[in-house]
């Protein structure tokens, strides 16, 4: 994949820059969603300044369903997807993480740049986006979406991030007045693999990347408890996996917020991030959400997850971190929390 990476972004990226060994622990971690690679934004400035050793891109990296700067509603232009990748090829993102590329670097799509608004299974063009964001993230070449997972770090210091496929295999949405779905956002080939990935020993913290909201419900836009018996199922797949400090860490929205779920099926707590977005950005200033930390994060924003290893019980940090570097909401807690709890 570095080859293929160093021919996209036509650079040396380990020149000046010094690669720690494989054994590295992961401590400074960005991540973000909902990008237009056309705009230009300070944001980049202050993830440069965070200097993280690991990015996520947690989808909406382009939006193909945007034209000439305005919406359209199916994109059937031959050459979409191959423009969409163009541009993010020489954004000021890929620039600003060029350092990073291509060792340092997942990503996973949303329905932006999988290639229609709120497109799951049914959408038409889907295998086309498959192929395109493949070629061009370097993924594992499956034949049922873009999951992907990788352990960073050493024993004892084990970050595992599970980046999952939301859109290839998932079930059409309910519809307006309808109930909730009993559909599956996942597919059963994605779920046979997320259990292996879950319990695999070895793992200190496991990020999940899941491009839209895992534990905020009470929004009329997509997310997780759209289809109940899918998340239900998640919760009880960590459970019976036995696998420790799970986090969620979703976009999607235009506005960041931090979530978390207390009396989950889990066994434990269950966080969710929600950093969106690098980009793009809400008009709406507040919404009800009783899980939320803190407040509803307005304006163009970029996660951080912060990893004290040197603590005899390891302290996790998230952030949501603004154009200026300033915070805008933040929690802390020890990595022991993230376990089920003795009888």
């Amino acid at each position: 994949m570095r080859s293929v990476w160093r021919g996209i972004l036509g650079v040396c990226f380990l020149g000046g820059f010094v690669w720690a060994g494989s054994d590295e622990a992961i401590e400074r971690i960005g991540f973000g969603s909902c990008y237009k690679p056309e705009k230009s934004t300070e944001i980049w400035s202050a993830v440069k300044k965070f200097e993280p050793q690991l990015w996520l891109w947690l989808g909406d990296n382009f939006y193909n369903d945007w034209v000439d700067g305005k919406y359209v509603r199916f994109n059937d232009d031959p050459k979409a997807f191959a423009k969409g990748y163009d541009s993010l090829r020489q954004s000021q993102g890929m620039a600003a993480l060029q350092k990073l590329m291509p060792d340092r670097v997942m990503a996973t799509w949303d329905d932006h740049d999988f290639g229609k608004n709120d497109a799951g299974k049914e959408y038409a063009r889907k295998e086309e986006a498959r192929k395109a964001f493949v070629a061009f993230w370097g993924s594992p070449d499956r034949a049922d979406g873009v999951y992907s997972a990788k352990d960073w770090g050493p024993a004892g210091k084990c970050v595992r991030v599970i980046m999952l496929d939301l859109r290839y295999q998932r079930d059409p949405l309910p519809k307006k007045g309808e109930p909730k779905s009993s559909g599956d956002m996942l597919g059963e080939l994605q779920w046979k693999w997320l259990k292996e990935e879950l319990s695999k020993p070895g793992a200190d913290l496991v990020l999940i990347g899941s491009s839209v909201q895992f534990v905020a419900e009470m929004h009329r836009f997509e997310k997780w408890a759209n289809f109940p018996k899918c998340k239900a199922r998640m919760l009880k797949l960590i459970h019976d996996t036995g696998a420790r400090g799970v986090i969620f860490l979703s976009g999607d929205r235009h506005n960041g917020e931090i979530s978390c779920q207390k009396g989950s099926e889990a066994g434990y707590p269950i966080y969710d991030f929600t950093s969106s977005g690098l980009t793009e950005v809400s008009s709406i200033r507040e919404e009800e959400n009783p899980d939320r930390i803190g407040s509803l994060v307005n304006g163009q924003n970029f996660g951080v997850i912060q990893i004290n290893w040197s603590l005899a019980d390891p302290m996790i940090t998230g952030e949501l971190r603004r154009p200026d570097g300033d915070q805008g909401e933040s929690v802390s807690f020890p990595l022991s929390q993230l376990a089920p709890r003795k009888p």
